[in-house]
């Protein structure tokens, strides 16, 4: 925290971060299937935190990640439970900043579009924040598809900064920090691994090529563009005039 507040000072520039670890999360509810291991990590969970920090260093505003990962595939040798580690929050967070209205959210929720219906329509977001560590092959599959719809659908920026690389011997990231328009348009990617993999001929190893990586991109939010969008295809005005009946 001390140190993303001192280049924001530096910079003068805000700073969305996360996730950041914080302490203070109440322990998982032990049940009669947990692991010894579960158990002993129940008792020191930390909430993953998404925060902003303005160009004076000062914290404005904090996110508790509300959907946690946890997927288990035992024929894939596959088992991720965040929530081992990690308490979810229950709060939504919207912040001013001079860009605009900020919508926090952090990693999986982008795959839960009620959540960013509400921060757009209830608290008025026209900025999504998705501050990600996507797993390789999830990456491939959604990680744009999953962006570019929390675009269009709520007619705002989207901007997503992406972990990349390979963390330890069974994770790495996809990368592919992206900027996207309220069209849906792609207006930068720093760049990750390709959905293109390839084999090594000489180790038989799967290889990822990638894009230029790590990277820094810039890009414009034009406030003209949100509501010229919203204009033209007024969504949240169709939604509130259609009521469901089953």
């Amino acid at each position: 925290m001390k140190g993303i507040s001192a280049i924001a000072q530096r910079s003068g520039l805000w700073i969305s971060g996360g996730g950041i670890h914080e302490s203070g999360a109440p322990p998982a509810e032990n049940d009669a299937t947990s692991t010894s291991q579960t158990k002993s990590n129940s008792n020191s969970r930390v909430y993953n935190t998404h925060i902003i920090i303005n160009s004076q260093g000062k914290l404005m505003t904090s996110y508790r990640k509300i959907h946690l990962f946890d997927v288990s595939i035992p024929s894939q040798n596959i088992n991720l439970r965040e929530s081992n580690t990690t308490a979810p929050g229950s709060k939504l967070i919207v912040c001013d900043s001079p860009l605009g209205k900020l919508g926090l959210s952090t990693c999986y929720d982008v795959r839960f579009p009620e959540m960013y219906t509400e921060l757009v329509e209830r608290g008025g977001a026209e900025i999504l924040l998705v501050p990600s560590a996507f797993t390789v092959p999830t990456g491939k599959a959604h990680w744009h598809t999953l962006l570019r719809a929390r675009a269009i659908e709520n007619q705002c920026y989207v901007l997503a900064s992406a972990q990349y690389g390979q963390h330890n011997e069974k994770r790495k990231s996809y990368g592919h920090a992206i900027a996207i328009d309220p069209w849906g348009e792609v207006m930068g990617d720093a760049g990750g691994y390709s959905s293109n993999s390839f084999s090594c001929s000489s180790t038989g190893a799967n290889i990822d090529p990638v894009v230029v990586t790590p990277s820094i991109i810039l890009c414009d939010v034009d406030a003209d563009q949100i509501r010229t969008t919203r204009d033209r295809m007024p969504l949240t005005t169709h939604r509130q005039s259609c009521p469901f009946s089953w």
